[in-house]
């Protein structure tokens, strides 16, 4: 049974609301160009991040963590193990776990790593361009580099849907228009500022943003899907960068990165559930 838009947009604001009331504790294992980015933007929404990857702290450090960031664009040796290792710990312990599988569809190598980690279970939410998720789904599409490609549309929703059925979580397709899917809903999210694509970080932020209201979401005296935190984290990552790009002192990418910080911090749940109304459709 689908879940209305109306009842998605009252979700974003309790999950909105709890994530700044509780500040989960995200543990990241992330890319070497984008983790101060990553870092600050959970820290401006109201969560809490924790960049440990060391291979011999991850599994200590887990039971701390409400959820698990876990990104393979700059994926090395060391960091691959303790991905292993501490997706394990996060399945054990019920641990909302988030995959961004840079650049998976152009290195062979790094697919079959994302793949191994799909196939050993434990991953809640799976975010990629749409030319990384066409690629993971099998189908056809052509990806280079961590830039999407691949045109939005109804290939992209079907690869949504038929990953998160296959892996029993949710999946995020971003690009112009963002689609996503929990096997049973799927939803298409509009808007956001051209200035996205501007700065190489967006994509891993909406990464860490996401896993921030996964765990956000997990602390709810709720059930279901992680649909609901990962349209909340798109929402919020689109709605700022609109309301961003009108600031005055903006005059081009970098100053726009600085403002997206400064109004993801001043973001109001009133504003969310409004944004996510007009944006949020149900193809």
């Amino acid at each position: 049974m689908e879940t209305s838009v109306q009842s998605y947009s009252e979700n974003a604001v309790s999950i909105l609301e709890t994530l700044r009331r509780e500040v989960p504790l995200v543990q990241i294992i992330t890319n070497y160009v984008t983790v101060n980015d990553v870092a600050n933007a959970l820290l401006c929404l109201g969560a809490s991040p924790a960049m440990v990857e060391a291979e011999n702290e991850v599994q200590s450090f887990l039971p701390f963590a409400q959820a698990l960031y876990l990104n393979t664009g700059t994926l090395t040796a060391e960091q691959a193990r303790a991905m292993r290792l501490v997706l394990l710990t996060a399945k054990e312990r019920g641990v909302p776990a988030l995959l961004d599988p840079v650049a998976c569809g152009v290195i062979p190598a790094k697919m079959d790593f994302v793949r191994s980690l799909l196939d050993a279970g434990g991953i809640t939410i799976v975010k990629g361009n749409s030319a990384e998720i066409l690629s993971l789904a099998g189908r056809s599409g052509q990806a280079r580099g961590v830039d999407s490609l691949a045109n939005a549309g109804q290939e992209v929703r079907a690869a949504c849907a038929e990953l998160a059925k296959r892996y029993s979580c949710t999946v995020v397709a971003t690009g112009e228009k963002d689609f996503m899917s929990d096997g049973t809903d799927v939803l298409e999210l509009r808007g956001g500022s051209a200035f996205l694509t501007r700065f190489s970080r967006s994509g891993c932020v909406l990464g860490g943003l996401m896993a921030a209201c996964a765990g956000a979401f997990a602390k709810m005296e709720t059930v279901g899907a992680f649909l609901a935190p990962a349209l909340t984290a798109a929402a919020c990552m689109k709605c700022a960068s609109e309301e961003a790009e009108r600031h005055a002192e903006v005059k081009g990418p970098m100053s726009f990165k600085t403002a997206l910080l400064d109004t993801l911090a001043a973001l109001t749940g009133a504003r969310l559930k409004e944004w996510v109304k007009e944006n949020c459709v149900q193809p």
